[in-house]
């Protein structure tokens, strides 16, 4: 049960760090981009294209770690 609870919260840890970490690299990396010579809409463009491939990334991440935790937890409690 402590296990659990413990996975539970290194995953919550995780998304939460996670996502506060994207969004201080989206405004302070990707937001402020411009490209000298380049339309501005093909930089917006690319902007939206780096912060949805992050947040994929992150969900993910978020989605091996959930699934890895689950299936450790049931092989775990089949040799009980």
């Amino acid at each position: 049960m402590t296990r659990r609870i413990l996975d539970f919260v290194i995953i919550l840890l995780f998304v939460w760090g996670g996502m506060l970490f994207g969004l201080w690299i989206i405004s302070s990396m990707i937001v402020p981009i411009s490209i000298p010579g380049v339309s501005r809409y093909l930089v917006n463009t690319l902007q939206v294209v780096v912060s949805a491939s992050m947040v994929l990334l992150w969900l993910l991440l978020w989605r091996w770690l959930a699934r890895s935790m689950f299936w450790r937890a049931l092989r775990n409690n089949q040799n009980k």
